[in-house]
């Protein structure tokens, strides 16, 4: 079992991992509401603080139906690893969709044409995340592997 301040959740109840961070099942402490933990490990260190904290940034700026919202960034009691506290997709990625038995030939097309539009959608970029000569992928670090996995419903 691990907890922040407000949140409770158990290493079982993995939904993801990547480089740097395992996203997790959570719970608030108070609410029992659901939503998703995003901890950064050892690896994510590594990378200048700088960035990190743009990441931060950016993710609590941006607000978009299809971008999972960052409610807090909290720390864990013992390590104090930085956790990011976000919205649960409770469906889980596009990934997991695609490879389910019932879409073994595809996605109805209506659903298709849903997913098409959700992800082909630009992203919003709010002015104050944007750096002279910035790309995309820069300024929106936290977004930069745009695959089915990474893809919540």
């Amino acid at each position: 079992m691990q907890s922040t301040a407000n949140y409770l959740w158990h290493t079982d109840d993995l939904l993801g991992q990547g480089a740097t961070a395992s996203v997790y099942k959570a719970r608030n402490k108070k609410s029992g509401e659901l939503v998703a933990v995003k901890v950064f490990n050892t690896t994510s260190y590594l990378r200048p603080r700088e960035v990190q904290v743009r990441e931060f940034e950016v993710l609590r700026k941006l607000n978009h139906q299809n971008i999972v919202k960052l409610f807090a960034v909290e720390e864990t009691g013992g390590s104090r690893q930085k956790v990011l506290v976000m919205e649960y997709c409770s469906s889980g990625s596009l990934l997991s969709v695609l490879e389910s038995p019932e879409n073994a030939f595809g996605l109805p097309e209506d659903e298709f044409l849903v997913v098409l539009r959700c992800v082909g959608e630009p992203l919003p970029v709010p002015a104050s995340t944007l750096r002279p000569a910035a790309g995309l992928g820069q300024m929106l670090t936290g977004l930069r592997c745009l695959t089915p996995a990474n893809h919540f419903i």
